[in-house]
């Protein structure tokens, strides 16, 4: 079984990348020196706009006329943003289940893009009337971060 290593993290200086912690350079030592490495570059996720989306849901779960769950309201949102993995069945069609927004799997700028989606189906289909900047306000008090 393959090992997974933990990311490192850099930061670009010119045409340089440079370790972002100490721990990000402990880590890249563990390579060989002078020697090839691949390397994919992504933007880490942003928490705090995973927390405004989850904060966005229990919103919106809060003020639903019947019971609803914030994780049927992200199957929900994942399945209406095209976020889908499909299941070929033997009869030749296929179904579709919510995909995966883990960090592993969507970078920040692919995360920003379902954000702003599922903001807009909120407004349009669960909480007409709201506006997009009222939620979002809601959901940051909620948070603590604004009054």
């Amino acid at each position: 079984m393959k090992k997974e290593r933990p990311p490192i993290f850099v930061q670009r200086r010119g045409s340089f990348l440079i370790p972002q912690a100490p721990i990000d350079g402990e880590l890249l030592e563990g390579f060989p020196s002078g020697k090839a490495l691949r390397v994919a570059i992504t933007q880490p996720r942003s928490v705090p706009q995973l927390r405004l989306y989850w904060s966005m849901l229990r919103l919106v779960a809060d003020n639903m006329e019947t019971e609803v769950t914030t994780e049927a309201l992200h199957n929900w949102i994942k399945m209406r943003c095209g976020v889908a993995a499909a299941i070929p069945l033997k009869s030749g069609a296929v179904d579709y289940v919510p995909g995966s927004v883990a960090f592993d799997k969507m970078d920040q700028e692919a995360f920003g893009r379902f954000f702003d989606k599922a903001l807009a189906l909120i407004v349009e289909h669960l909480l007409p009337g709201l506006g997009k900047a009222s939620l979002v306000q809601e959901a940051r008090i909620m948070l603590g971060e604004a009054a």
